[in-house]
């Protein structure tokens, strides 16, 4: 059975996540979540302490984060086999109109890393602008702007989008091996 590594967005995601998790495993995939060490406030805007802590436990696998797991599977899943970003939260350097962020470009990530990048249709224009300029950075990326979907991963439609992602991966995955 292939793997999914999610990256949590905050802590307790985990019990919150169960829908998504029941859905993973009905699509065929086990699922696993990346464990991070939540120190201060959350998001810690001041440290990229959880990127190094991504990167560590997601090397050659499946990584899927949502919102602000999106953005930290995005900067610290660097040695991923493929990423699935859906509603990446705009808090990187270039995003002037957001009072929080990172001091950090969204230029960090590995753009050799395949990358399937979903937003939603009725996210607002700053969500939109962000997901594409990450589509860009990817030099091999698939872009899906979800039908009728705010910002909200348990959306029929997002999650018909993850699951066509996670089979087109299951299909060209060696020996049916998804999780490298």
């Amino acid at each position: 059975m292939p793997l999914l590594t999610i990256v949590p967005p905050m802590p307790g995601a985990e019990r919150r996540f169960r829908p998504f998790v029941d859905f993973v495993h009905a699509s065929g995939w086990a699922t696993e979540f990346v464990r991070l060490d939540w120190t201060g406030p959350q998001p810690n805007f001041g440290s990229t302490a959880l990127f190094a802590q991504v990167d560590a436990q997601t090397a050659g696998r499946v990584v899927m984060g949502y919102s602000l797991g999106a953005l930290y599977a995005h900067l610290g899943a660097l040695r991923a086999r493929h990423l699935i970003l859906g509603s990446i939260s705009p808090f990187f350097l270039e995003d002037d109109d957001e009072p929080q962020r990172w001091m950090i470009s969204y230029r960090a990530g590995n753009a050799q890393t395949p990358a399937d990048v979903l937003v939603g249709a009725l996210e607002d224009e700053q969500m939109h602008r962000r997901a594409s300029a990450v589509r860009d950075f990817y030099q091999r990326a698939t872009y899906t702007v979800v039908p009728g979907a705010e910002h909200e991963l348990r959306h029929p439609n997002f999650l018909h989008a993850i699951q066509t992602a996670l089979e087109r991966l299951a299909r060209s995955a060696p020996d049916g091996q998804a999780d490298g």
